[in-house]
Protein backbone atom coordinates (compact mmCIF):
# COMPACT_ATOMS: atom_id res chain seq x y z
CA UNK A 1 0.00 0.00 0.00
CA UNK A 2 2.70 2.47 0.98
CA UNK A 3 4.33 2.19 -2.46
CA UNK A 4 1.35 4.05 -3.93
CA UNK A 5 1.83 7.15 -1.82
CA UNK A 6 3.55 10.19 -3.24
CA UNK A 7 5.09 12.85 -1.06
CA UNK A 8 4.68 16.14 -2.91
CA UNK A 9 6.58 19.43 -2.66
CA UNK A 10 9.14 17.87 -0.32
CA UNK A 11 12.75 18.83 -0.98
CA UNK A 12 15.05 17.17 1.57
CA UNK A 13 18.15 19.04 2.67
CA UNK A 14 20.85 18.55 5.28
CA UNK A 15 22.82 21.28 7.02
CA UNK A 16 24.09 22.21 10.44
CA UNK A 17 25.71 25.23 12.07
CA UNK A 18 28.42 25.38 14.73
CA UNK A 19 28.84 28.53 16.83
CA UNK A 20 31.77 28.92 19.21
CA UNK A 21 34.46 31.42 20.20
CA UNK A 22 36.89 28.56 20.75
CA UNK A 23 39.16 28.32 17.71
CA UNK A 24 40.58 25.02 18.90
CA UNK A 25 37.12 23.50 18.64
CA UNK A 26 36.88 24.48 14.98
CA UNK A 27 40.37 23.13 14.32
CA UNK A 28 39.36 19.77 15.78
CA UNK A 29 36.27 19.70 13.59
CA UNK A 30 38.37 20.56 10.55
CA UNK A 31 40.91 17.84 11.34
CA UNK A 32 38.25 15.16 11.77
CA UNK A 33 36.33 16.16 8.64
CA UNK A 34 39.55 16.33 6.66
CA UNK A 35 40.38 12.75 7.67
CA UNK A 36 36.88 11.83 6.51
CA UNK A 37 37.57 13.22 3.04
CA UNK A 38 35.96 16.65 3.47
CA UNK A 39 37.38 20.13 2.93
CA UNK A 40 36.06 23.49 4.16
CA UNK A 41 35.41 26.27 1.62
CA UNK A 42 34.62 29.75 3.02
CA UNK A 43 31.90 31.91 1.46
CA UNK A 44 31.76 35.73 1.31
CA UNK A 45 30.28 35.88 4.82
CA UNK A 46 33.11 33.81 6.25
CA UNK A 47 31.01 30.67 6.71
CA UNK A 48 32.71 27.35 5.99
CA UNK A 49 30.94 24.89 3.70
CA UNK A 50 32.36 21.39 3.81
CA UNK A 51 32.46 19.52 0.53
CA UNK A 52 34.01 16.28 -0.70
CA UNK A 53 37.77 16.68 -1.28
CA UNK A 54 38.51 15.11 -4.67
CA UNK A 55 42.22 15.92 -4.53
CA UNK A 56 42.82 12.51 -2.97
CA UNK A 57 41.68 10.82 -6.15
CA UNK A 58 38.53 9.75 -7.93
CA UNK A 59 37.84 6.55 -6.03
CA UNK A 60 38.21 8.22 -2.62
CA UNK A 61 35.81 11.01 -3.60
CA UNK A 62 33.39 8.62 -5.29
CA UNK A 63 33.30 6.29 -2.27
CA UNK A 64 32.59 9.21 0.05
CA UNK A 65 29.77 10.55 -2.12
CA UNK A 66 28.26 7.09 -2.54
CA UNK A 67 28.46 6.26 1.17
CA UNK A 68 26.92 9.54 2.29
CA UNK A 69 24.19 9.48 -0.36
CA UNK A 70 23.14 5.93 0.47
CA UNK A 71 23.06 6.70 4.20
CA UNK A 72 20.88 9.78 3.65
CA UNK A 73 18.57 7.90 1.28
CA UNK A 74 18.17 5.07 3.78
CA UNK A 75 17.40 7.47 6.63
CA UNK A 76 14.90 9.37 4.49
CA UNK A 77 13.21 6.17 3.35
CA UNK A 78 12.86 4.92 6.93
CA UNK A 79 11.41 8.24 8.09
CA UNK A 80 8.86 8.31 5.25
CA UNK A 81 8.02 4.64 5.75
CA UNK A 82 7.33 5.17 9.46
CA UNK A 83 5.28 8.27 8.78
CA UNK A 84 3.12 6.49 6.20
CA UNK A 85 2.55 3.54 8.52
CA UNK A 86 1.49 5.96 11.25
CA UNK A 87 -0.96 7.70 8.89
CA UNK A 88 -2.36 4.36 7.75
CA UNK A 89 -3.09 3.46 11.38
CA UNK A 90 -4.79 6.83 11.88
CA UNK A 91 -6.94 6.32 8.78
CA UNK A 92 -7.92 2.82 9.91
CA UNK A 93 -8.81 4.12 13.38
CA UNK A 94 -11.08 6.81 11.90
CA UNK A 95 -12.75 4.35 9.52
CA UNK A 96 -13.48 2.02 12.45
CA UNK A 97 -14.51 4.80 14.84
CA UNK A 98 -17.20 6.16 12.52
CA UNK A 99 -18.34 2.72 11.31
CA UNK A 100 -17.64 3.12 7.60
CA UNK A 101 -18.74 0.17 5.47
CA UNK A 102 -15.44 -1.54 4.62
CA UNK A 103 -17.06 -3.50 1.79
CA UNK A 104 -17.42 -0.29 -0.25
CA UNK A 105 -14.71 0.96 -2.62
CA UNK A 106 -15.60 4.46 -1.43
CA UNK A 107 -14.34 3.58 2.05
CA UNK A 108 -11.02 2.49 0.55
CA UNK A 109 -10.87 5.76 -1.40
CA UNK A 110 -11.50 7.74 1.79
CA UNK A 111 -8.81 5.82 3.67
CA UNK A 112 -6.28 6.69 0.97
CA UNK A 113 -7.47 10.30 0.94
CA UNK A 114 -6.80 10.61 4.67
CA UNK A 115 -3.24 9.33 4.28
CA UNK A 116 -2.51 11.46 1.22
CA UNK A 117 -3.86 14.64 2.80
CA UNK A 118 -1.90 14.06 6.00
CA UNK A 119 1.20 13.76 3.80
CA UNK A 120 0.27 16.84 1.76
CA UNK A 121 -2.61 19.00 2.97
CA UNK A 122 -2.48 21.13 -0.20
CA UNK A 123 -4.47 18.34 -1.87
CA UNK A 124 -7.49 19.63 0.07
CA UNK A 125 -7.36 22.96 -1.74
CA UNK A 126 -9.33 21.46 -4.62
CA UNK A 127 -10.93 18.03 -4.31
CA UNK A 128 -11.89 17.75 -7.97
CA UNK A 129 -8.61 19.09 -9.39
CA UNK A 130 -6.04 17.69 -6.96
CA UNK A 131 -7.26 15.07 -4.48
CA UNK A 132 -9.65 13.04 -6.63
CA UNK A 133 -7.22 12.80 -9.58
CA UNK A 134 -4.47 11.58 -7.21
CA UNK A 135 -6.73 8.83 -5.84
CA UNK A 136 -8.07 7.94 -9.29
CA UNK A 137 -4.51 7.46 -10.56
CA UNK A 138 -3.68 5.03 -7.75
CA UNK A 139 -6.72 2.85 -8.45
CA UNK A 140 -6.64 3.27 -12.26
CA UNK A 141 -10.11 4.77 -11.92
CA UNK A 142 -11.79 8.04 -12.90
CA UNK A 143 -12.35 11.27 -11.00
CA UNK A 144 -16.12 10.86 -11.38
CA UNK A 145 -16.05 7.37 -9.86
CA UNK A 146 -13.92 8.55 -6.92
CA UNK A 147 -16.31 11.44 -6.29
CA UNK A 148 -19.48 9.34 -6.64
CA UNK A 149 -18.19 6.39 -4.60
CA UNK A 150 -17.07 8.72 -1.81
CA UNK A 151 -20.44 10.43 -1.75
CA UNK A 152 -22.28 7.09 -1.67
CA UNK A 153 -20.16 5.87 1.24
CA UNK A 154 -20.74 9.05 3.21
CA UNK A 155 -24.47 8.81 2.51
CA UNK A 156 -24.49 5.37 4.17
CA UNK A 157 -22.66 6.77 7.20
CA UNK A 158 -25.17 9.63 7.36
CA UNK A 159 -28.14 7.22 7.30
CA UNK A 160 -26.50 5.00 9.92
CA UNK A 161 -25.88 7.90 12.29
CA UNK A 162 -29.41 9.21 11.73
CA UNK A 163 -30.79 5.82 12.78
CA UNK A 164 -28.44 5.66 15.78
CA UNK A 165 -29.56 9.10 16.92
CA UNK A 166 -33.20 8.02 16.69
CA UNK A 167 -32.32 5.03 18.86
CA UNK A 168 -30.51 7.41 21.23
CA UNK A 169 -27.24 5.52 20.97
CA UNK A 170 -24.50 7.26 22.93
CA UNK A 171 -21.35 7.59 20.80
CA UNK A 172 -19.13 10.17 19.13
CA UNK A 173 -20.77 10.97 15.83
CA UNK A 174 -18.92 11.97 12.70
CA UNK A 175 -20.83 15.27 12.37
CA UNK A 176 -23.42 17.17 14.43
CA UNK A 177 -27.09 16.46 13.82
CA UNK A 178 -28.50 18.11 10.66
CA UNK A 179 -24.98 18.87 9.39
CA UNK A 180 -24.12 18.37 5.73
CA UNK A 181 -22.35 15.08 5.04
CA UNK A 182 -20.89 16.41 1.80
CA UNK A 183 -17.53 15.13 0.61
CA UNK A 184 -15.74 18.37 1.43
CA UNK A 185 -17.20 18.80 4.91
CA UNK A 186 -16.54 15.21 5.97
CA UNK A 187 -13.03 15.02 4.50
CA UNK A 188 -12.00 18.24 6.24
CA UNK A 189 -13.36 16.82 9.51
CA UNK A 190 -11.44 13.56 9.07
CA UNK A 191 -8.18 15.27 8.06
CA UNK A 192 -8.32 17.72 10.96
CA UNK A 193 -9.00 14.90 13.41
CA UNK A 194 -6.21 12.86 11.82
CA UNK A 195 -3.77 15.74 12.29
CA UNK A 196 -4.67 15.99 15.98
CA UNK A 197 -4.12 12.25 16.38
CA UNK A 198 -0.75 12.51 14.62
CA UNK A 199 0.35 15.37 16.89
CA UNK A 200 -0.74 13.39 19.94
CA UNK A 201 1.27 10.38 18.75
CA UNK A 202 4.34 12.56 18.24
CA UNK A 203 3.98 14.04 21.73
CA UNK A 204 3.70 10.56 23.20
CA UNK A 205 6.80 9.39 21.33
CA UNK A 206 8.73 12.43 22.57
CA UNK A 207 7.75 11.76 26.19
CA UNK A 208 8.80 8.13 25.86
Amino acid sequence: MENNYKIIHEQPSLHFSICSSNKELFLKFEQILKKDGMIGIPDLQGNLHYIVDARKGFFTAYSKVKQTTLELMEQKFEQNENRILNYEEIADTLITKYEFDRSLIGTKFISYMIVHCLLDKSLMVSLSKKLYPAIAEIFSSTVDKVCYSTRYTLRKVELLEKKQRQEKISKEYLLPENASYSNGVVLHKLINEGELMSQKNQSTDTCN
